[in-house]
This record gives structure tokens, sequence and C-alpha cells, in this order.
């Protein structure tokens, strides 16, 4: 009987912690979601105070659309490293 009783509750936990999994992680609007995009929002609202344009930095969560305004040179800066002065 007591064996009986912890394989039934672990069955249940390990039923409860799947559904916790499921609404953090794969529920559309999840918490680990949630976090994600308020971070990228306050990324993104720096970035635009600092570069003066409205690009983003970093793509929502299941967006793609952050875009490079730098023709794909980023943060590249001519320090006179390689040659040029």
């Amino acid at each position: 009987m007591n064996k009986t009783v912890k394989k039934v509750f672990l069955l249940i936990g390990l039923l409860v912690l799947i559904f916790l999994i499921w609404q953090l992680v794969f529920n559309k609007g999840g918490i680990v979601r949630t976090v994600y995009n308020a971070m990228v929002d306050g990324v993104n609202g720096q970035w635009h105070k600092v570069a003066g344009d409205k690009s983003n930095l970093l793509p929502k969560w299941g967006d793609n659309n952050a875009v490079d305004k730098t023709n794909g040179k980023g943060f590249e800066m001519n320090t006179g490293a390689n040659g040029a002065a």
C-alpha cells in the first residue's frame, strides 16, 4: 500500500510539473515569453535613445524583424589597427 501511494503521488507530481513547464515555456502568453519581451522592450527603448532611430536591436519573441541599419557592419569602428589611419 505504501509503494502504491508513493507511485500515485509521484505520477501526480510529474503531471503537475509537466503542466507548469508547458505554461512557462510553450503557452502563448507564458511567463518566459512575457519576461523576455519586457527585457527586449527595455533594451530596444534604450537603443532608440542612443542610436536616434527606430530600428530594433533585439527582436521580440516570435518576431524576426530586428533590422541592421549599418549594412552588416554592426559596431565596427576604424581604430587604425588594420593599417587605416
